[in-house]
């Protein structure tokens, strides 16, 4: 078996439903070699044994960690060159991944390629139909969900991952997204690729209060941005996109 060029980490609670369908997607549709790396948070039996039957590579938390954490686990199981962090309530379009992998060798400076989708928190990257174009987003600016983010592992890795400073689930991909960009990498949304998206299934049907965390959250992001000095926003080993 060839080595993978992306690893797939979806993160899964429950909701055996969308990951079953987020995975006939990726194995119908994942057009380079690749891992399937499912993290299941703490599921109930039934999910919990759909994910270890169903990945290349099961990662079975004992207990909800959080995304972000549960995304760490997932990186630190990857092998793939590309790591791609993926929400279970989505389902991939044709050739996906190497038109995303495509995006890389165009942008070499890029942190982060991400999809177009359909829905999101945030509306920089919601689209209804697939675009023509590969848009750098302005840094620190527009602020794409974290639905599919698709990072090199090796940056990823060096970054630290996601920051499990954040209790539960928000503000983790805003925080990624800033440190990519305060290491000197470019966000690329590619419009061709669009993945359908649920949106917040997981959080708004799981978490009690799920909104009050996601504000708590927020004020947490303000603080933490808002205190980084300059020798915290040096680029580490390995991520300078000039190296």
């Amino acid at each position: 078996m060839s080595s993978p060029v992306i690893s797939l980490v979806v993160l899964a609670w429950n909701q055996r439903a969308h990951t079953e369908r987020c995975v006939t997607s990726l194995r119908r549709h994942t057009d380079v070699p690749y891992e399937l790396i499912i993290v299941d948070n703490g599921s109930g039996p039934e999910a919990a044994e759909y994910a270890r039957v169903a990945a290349d590579v099961a990662v079975l938390n004992g207990e909800n960690l959080g995304f972000a954490a549960g995304m760490n686990r997932g990186l630190a199981a990857a092998s793939g060159m590309y790591v791609a962090f993926i929400n279970n309530d989505t389902e991939f379009p044709a050739a996906w991944a190497s038109q995303l992998v495509d995006t890389f060798a165009a942008h070499p400076d890029a942190g982060i390629v991400l999809p177009a989708v359909t829905a999101a928190g945030n509306a920089c990257g919601v689209r209804s139909e697939p675009g023509p174009d590969r848009v750098v987003v302005p840094p620190f600016r527009e602020i794409p969900s974290g639905v599919v983010y698709v990072l090199p592992r090796e940056l990823a890795s060096a970054v630290g991952g996601w920051s499990e400073a954040y209790p539960v689930a928000s503000a983790e991909d805003l925080d990624l997204l800033f440190t990519v960009w305060a290491v000197g990498r470019s966000v690329v949304l590619d419009e061709r690729v669009l993945v359908h998206h649920v949106g917040s299934a997981t959080v708004r049907s799981g978490i009690p209060g799920w909104w009050k965390l996601a504000r708590a959250n927020r004020h947490l992001f303000t603080a933490r941005w808002m205190a980084m000095t300059p020798a915290q926003l040096a680029i580490p080993d390995g991520c300078d996109p000039a190296a």
